[in-house]
């Protein structure tokens, strides 16, 4: 049987008494029927994961104790998501598949050719959304750390994210010249463990906006002569990127 998890934004250590939110509590209880003495499982987004038992489960609360810590995972790859903004159902959908996937970070960012477009100050609103989102998918998948979330920028503001230590990949469809899997079983780059990848928009990027990558550091690069969909592609994008370095498909 699978062990419930919750997530409590709190520093944690055993012997802690913690009290569930309003909603988890009647989770909790209603849902999952859990009792006094029920085990659980609580992170709080710092990499590391405790464990826990009901202490009082009523319809006035729930509360628990921590009575261990797990070891921390080790560090495997840092992974940045670039994701110029596409429509409000296709983003979430990006951030828990991203979130699933192991993103360290995911920066939205708006192209040319971007077509969500909203008063600048709703944006903090969707950025708390989208953070609520990258929690709830971290908890059901099992991770102990929480992806960020970062702010809304421009292209060019995107762009100064790229790392001269890692490898920083912008997917073009019209690229040709050079797939994902052949830079990155290049004797030169087998070795790497931090990556920034960059997602376009539906109607993809600008040559202009492929130049100044180019000219920032990055690699354009293709993922096959199919063109996918914008949330197809990251969740490809990403699936190449843990397989390829060996995190993907083991016991």
């Amino acid at each position: 049987m699978t062990i419930p998890r919750i997530y409590l934004p709190r520093p944690l250590k055993t012997g802690d008494v913690c009290a569930a939110a309003a909603d988890q509590a009647r989770y909790l209880r209603a849902v999952l029927r859990m009792r006094e003495g029920d085990p659980l499982l609580v992170f709080n987004g710092s990499g590391r994961e405790y464990e826990a038992v009901i202490r009082q489960a009523t319809a006035e609360g729930t509360t628990l104790i921590i009575t261990g810590e797990l070891n921390a995972p080790e560090g495997l790859i840092e992974i940045t998501l670039c994701q110029a903004v596409p429509k409000a159902e296709k983003m979430e959908a990006i951030i828990r598949h991203a979130t699933e996937l192991g993103a360290s970070r995911i920066i939205p960012f708006v192209a040319k050719r971007s077509v969500p477009r909203w008063p600048a100050e709703k944006s903090p609103l969707k950025r708390a959304r989208w953070q609520k989102i990258a929690v709830e998918a971290s908890r059901q998948c099992g991770r102990a750390d929480i992806p960020e979330i970062g702010e809304i920028v421009t292209f060019e503001q995107m762009l100064l994210s790229a790392r001269p230590e890692g490898l920083n990949l912008i997917f073009w469809e019209e690229e040709s010249a050079r797939g994902v899997r052949e830079v990155l079983r290049d004797p030169g780059q087998t070795g790497m463990t931090s990556f920034l990848l960059v997602i376009g928009p539906e109607g993809g990027f600008e040559k202009d906006e492929i130049d100044l990558a180019l000219q920032a550091g990055f690699f354009s690069v293709s993922l096959g002569k199919r063109v996918l969909r914008v949330d197809t592609a990251a969740v490809a994008v990403l699936a190449v990127i843990q397989y390829e370095r060996g995190f993907l498909g083991d016991a």
